[in-house]
Order: structure tokens, then C-alpha cells, then sequence
């Protein structure tokens, strides 16, 4: 029985090595893009046109997406809901918008965590650097400073993937005066009823940090 006891002894130190991380999960991303960033910033300041390059869009065909706010620039609001989906559910709500130079986003979760986003561009070469933030506080807890580890990681990846869908989209615009702007509104993807939807009355984060608080919490992850 003795073995039993050192395994034991062996999780507990594991989980108390969690204390040795952050609390707070904070990565940045960044691609350069070969257009201004007057062509780059509407992607980014509007949720319509960033659907049309999100990592996220495509994950899960059955999530539904519903815009409400403006149209674009702070105030600016995105839902998604996934039923027994591991989009989860959430809202992405623009609280800040600087023409042609940042975009930051509030996600929050639909276990009640939050985040912050950022988008900066800086104009270098004639085209834009794009840099996208990312910053969450998982709490205080050891397990959930080791989930940061893994929120982190799967974070940096979709956001790779986003620039790096973002950067095709833009480069291979036809350069003529409204293309862009042609290109994004033509996205057949993003149903319409929705808009009507929220009208009439984001991507976020894989739910990981959601699925993690429900364990802890002695319940069963709906998505798994």
C-alpha cells in the first residue's frame, strides 16, 4: 500500500507546482499583411467581416452567430451558441476602436470567465503589422493555473491560423478601389436570419476554461 501512498503524495506536489505559473494567461500573436491599414482595420472593427476569417468560424458547422449593436467600432456586439458544441457560448463586445491603429474586445464566456482581445496595427513597409493580444485571468487556484498552460496554447494556435486566414483573404483581394470591401460582404457563409434575429429585439476561446470550472465545481463538462 505503500506505492498508493507515494502516488498520492506525488499528485498533491504536481498540483501545488501549479503555483509556479501565472494566474493571468497573456499571449500575442502578429503576421505582416502586404495591404495599409485602412484596408486591414474594417476585418478587424467588425464582426460580419471578421467571421469571414475567423479560426473559429468553421469548427463547428452548428453554431449560430447573432450581431447586435452598431455595425461596426465600440458597442459593436457578437454571439455564439453551440448546442452540446465545444464552441461553447459567449459574447465578443468592442470596447474600444482607434481608426486604421486598434480594436479591443471583452469576450465573456458562457460560464462567466472573461477576456480581453486586442488588435494593433502598425504601418511598416507599406503594409501592416498585425498584432493580436490575448489576456485572461484563470484565478487563483493551482489546477486552474496549469488549464492556463493549456488555454494558452491552444489560444496561440487558432490565433495563427486566423492571421494567418486573414492574410490570404487581404493579399489576394483584387487591389481595385472597393474590393475589400466587396470581398467581405459577399461572405455566403454567415446566415442572415440571425441579424434579423437580434434586430428584431467574438470567436472566443474553445470552452476549456468553462469545462475546467465545472469539474472543479463536482460537475459533468456538457461538452466534452
Amino acid at each position: 500500500m505503500r506505492w498508493i501512498f507515494y502516488i498520492l503524495i506525488f499528485l498533491v506536489l504536481l498540483l501545488l507546482a501549479g503555483y509556479l505559473f501565472p494566474r493571468e494567461v497573456m499571449l500575442d500573436r502578429s503576421i505582416y499583411i502586404d495591404k495599409p491599414p485602412q484596408a486591414v482595420f474594417p476585418f478587424v472593427n467588425n464582426f460580419r467581416k471578421f467571421n469571414s476569417w475567423s479560426p473559429w468560424r468553421h469548427v463547428d458547422p452548428s453554431v449560430q452567430y447573432q450581431y447586435s449593436g452598431p455595425e461596426q467600432g465600440i458597442g459593436a456586439e457578437m454571439r455564439w451558441h453551440g448546442e452540446a458544441s465545444k464552441a461553447g457560448s459567449g459574447t465578443q463586445t468592442i470596447t474600444a476602436s482607434d481608426p486604421d491603429t486598434l480594436v479591443r474586445t471583452r469576450l465573456n464566456f458562457g460560464d462567466g470567465s472573461q477576456a480581453v482581445a486586442e488588435f494593433q496595427l502598425q504601418p511598416q513597409n507599406g503594409g501592416t503589422q498585425v498584432t493580436w493580444r490575448f489576456r485572461s485571468d484563470t484565478g487563483g487556484g493551482p489546477s486552474e493555473r496549469w488549464m492556463g498552460l493549456v488555454v494558452k496554447k491552444m489560444v496561440g494556435q487558432s490565433y495563427e491560423e486566423g492571421l494567418a486566414k486573414l492574410k490570404t483573404l487581404l493579399e489576394t483581394t483584387s487591389s481595385e478601389p472597393g474590393a475589400a470591401s466587396d470581398t467581405s460582404d459577399s461572405v455566403s457563409d454567415i446566415p442572415s436570419d440571425v441579424d434579423d434575429t437580434m434586430n428584431a429585439g467574438p470567436q472566443a476561446v474553445p470552452s476549456t476554461i468553462q469545462n475546467q470550472q465545472q469539474e472543479e465545481a463536482g460537475e459533468t463538462p456538457e461538452n466534452e
